[in-house]
C-alpha cells in the first residue's frame, strides 16, 4: 500500500546580500521556530490626529516587527552525522551576529582615515537581509534586538546548544528607495497578503448580522 504523500516542511532562514553582490549568505534554520510574533502598528497621516477624511488616511504600509526564538542544538550532530562538530553550533551564532556587526577590515580601514585627519567618516551599512518563512513571507528585516542563550557546552567549552531571540523590524516600500530590491521585495510581498484577503472575504454581513442586514 503507497503511503499517503506527506509534503515536505520547508525550514525557514536569514538571508543576506553584500549589495550590489546578488550572492546570498543563507543560514538555514536548524529548527523552524515553533511560534512567531507579529506586531503592526498603523503608519497612519498627521499622526493619527488627524478628524475628518484624515483620521483614514493611511500614509503607507504598517510599521511591522517580528520577534522569534530560533534554536541550534549540536548534540546530535547538525550535519545529520551522530557527532559532536568542532566549534559546536559557535559557527551559527557567528554568522547571525555578523548581520550586525561591522566587518574588522572596515573598522581597520576607518580607523586608518580617522588617523590621517580624515572629519567624515561614514559609518559602515548592515548587509541588506531578507526573511524567509515560506513562500507567502519573504521580506526584508533589520535586526532590531538579538539575544543568545547558550545552554550547553562540549568539552573546550564552545556552545552545542542555543537558542536566538530575533526581533525583527519588517522594512517596507515605505522605507527603502524605489531601486532598492527590498522595495520590490515588499511591494512583492504585499500583492500576495492582498490576494489572500480576497480569499478571507466572504462579501457578506448575512453571517454576523443576519440575512438581508446592512451597516452603511
Amino acid at each position: 500500500m503507497t503511503a499517503p504523500f506527506t509534503p515536505k516542511t520547508l525550514r525557514g532562514a536569514i538571508v543576506s546580500f553584500k549589495l550590489p553582490d546578488p550572492m546570498p549568505n543563507v543560514i538555514v534554520f536548524q529548527y523552524n521556530p515553533a511560534s512567531l510574533s507579529r506586531t503592526l502598528e498603523a503608519r497612519t497621516s498627521g499622526g493619527g490626529e488627524g478628524a475628518g477624511e484624515e483620521a483614514f488616511r493611511i500614509a503607507g504600509a504598517p510599521n511591522e516587527t517580528i520577534k522569534l526564538e530560533i534554536e541550534f542544538d549540536d548534540t546530535a550532530g547538525m550535519g545529520g552525522s551522530d557527532a559532536v562538530q568542532p566549534g559546536g553550533v559557535a559557527a551559527q551564532l557567528a554568522a547571525l551576529e555578523m548581520l550586525i556587526t561591522p566587518s574588522s577590515a572596515l573598522v581597520i580601514a576607518n580607523t586608518i582615515l580617522t588617523q590621517i585627519g580624515t572629519i567624515e567618516i561614514i559609518p559602515p551599512q548592515a548587509p541588506f537581509t531578507v526573511l524567509v518563512f515560506g513562500r507567502n513571507r519573504v521580506v526584508p528585516v533589520r535586526i532590531a534586538e538579538f539575544g543568545v542563550s547558550e545552554d550547553e557546552f562540549g568539552p573546550d567549552l564552545t556552545p552545542i546548544r542555543a537558542k536566538v531571540s530575533l526581533g525583527l523590524k519588517v522594512l517596507t516600500y515605505s522605507d527603502l528607495q524605489f531601486t532598492h530590491p527590498g522595495h520590490h521585495l515588499s511591494l512583492a510581498h504585499q500583492v500576495s497578503k492582498e490576494v489572500l484577503a480576497k480569499i478571507a472575504n466572504v462579501g457578506s454581513l448575512d453571517a454576523v448580522l443576519g440575512s438581508g442586514q446592512r451597516i452603511i
